[in-house]
């Protein structure tokens, strides 16, 4: 009778083990110790357990840097073992795909172009793809068309939200009017929290250089602030947003005006960077002092007018809802055909890792409920 009970026993658990399999999603993250990827670590952790109870099991079982990758097989309760380095990607790729039919995510929390040559190819194999990295939908027009025909034609998630607005609900909102038929007329944003925060210290009498200092020392910057101050970043955010307006719009059709002269842009040691903003904390006081004078303040705005697109510094009325960002927020207005002449605003907290990796959560949740069985 003991014999039948354990068998039983054994089979039921059997049966729930299978059933857990079923809804497991295997993880890949690259970039696991940067800024964003150590948050999205400790955040999946602390919700794994909540997460199940709702019958999705993400699994962690691979983690890439420049220097290793790390490897976990959850079925054999073994511990997280280094795998060579991350030159050797078919080693990487035949790992991740050891799991047979489970659904599987590469989340690529890298800033670089280390992975993004890998998409296609990933996209082809099954292998969902959530990332806040701007560059494979920033490059030319033709590579940013052929990832999206290919998540559809392969039925792959292609999940990139937080490319622009950190974890505000930008992209989807657009991509919903143009689907439904909208067109966009125009757009104005201030889609750099980093350069939001920069400003508000700096129309509030704070020095440049001691803003950036401070942006960067929250957190708010890229590892090398020059990196948003030249400008490029909120670029790429720009084109992303026409791209997803339905717009095919070139890289170099959108004008970009940076922060800081040349020579000091050229400048790879981030201390010696940040002391040289210094010099310039003058003349930016004298423009922030001189816009006051005018009841305007100085902020970075992305714009598009329906012919030209541009990011860069310019005057905004003291009452203008730009002016009224709180330091680091972030505010997209967009005017459409059915948005007008009051535009659809999407504003909120644009910058630091805690909100970037809760936003590339939320994507990984999305994705996972569109890859796992019924």
């Amino acid at each position: 009778m003991q014999a039948v009970e354990s068998s039983a026993v054994q089979a039921v658990r059997t049966s729930f083990e299978a059933a857990e399999h079923r809804r497991e999603v295997w993880l890949l993250i690259a970039g696991y110790s940067g800024q964003i990827g150590r948050v999205l670590c400790r955040q999946l952790e602390a919700r794994a357990s909540g997460l199940r109870a709702q019958g999705i099991h993400l699994v962690v079982t691979g983690r890439i840097n420049r220097r290793e990758f790390l490897w976990r097989n959850p079925h054999d309760h073994g511990e997280e073992t280094f795998a060579r380095t991350t030159d050797d990607w078919p080693e990487i790729l035949r790992r991740f795909l050891s799991s047979g039919k489970t659904p599987r995510l590469f989340v690529d929390c890298t800033a670089n172009g280390a992975f993004v040559e890998r998409y296609a190819e990933l996209l082809k194999l099954g292998i969902g793809i959530v990332t806040p990295n701007k560059l494979a939908n920033s490059g030319s027009q033709a590579s940013y068309a052929a990832l999206q025909e290919l998540a559809r034609r392969c039925s792959t998630p292609y999940s990139y939200e937080t490319t622009v607005g950190a974890a505000l609900p930008v992209l989807g909102p657009l991509a919903d009017l143009v689907r439904a038929g909208d067109r966009v007329k125009r757009i104005e944003a201030v889609i750099s929290g980093t350069l939001s925060f920069i400003f508000h210290r700096l129309n509030n009498g704070g020095r440049f250089s001691a803003a950036v200092r401070e942006a960067h020392a929250r957190g708010y910057t890229e590892p090398h602030p020059g990196a948003d101050l030249d400008g490029a970043d909120s670029g790429r955010k720009l084109l992303i947003l026409l791209r997803e307006s339905g717009l095919a719009w070139e890289p170099q059709q959108v004008a970009v005006d940076g922060l800081v002269p040349p020579e000091l842009a050229v400048e790879i040691d981030v201390e010696r960077f940040l002391a040289g903003l210094a010099a310039h904390d003058t003349a930016w006081a004298e423009r922030a002092e001189a816009a006051h004078r005018r009841s305007l303040r100085l902020a970075y705005l992305a714009r598009f007018d329906g012919r030209s697109a541009q990011v860069g510094v310019t005057h905004v009325a003291a009452s203008d809802p730009v002016a009224l960002l709180a330091p680091g927020e972030n505010l997209i207005r967009i005017w459409s055909d059915r948005y007008q002449p009051v535009p659809l605003s999407i504003a909120g907290p644009g910058a630091g890792p805690e909100l970037t990796a809760a936003g590339v959560f939320t994507d990984i949740l999305k994705a996972a409920r569109e890859i796992l069985p019924g």
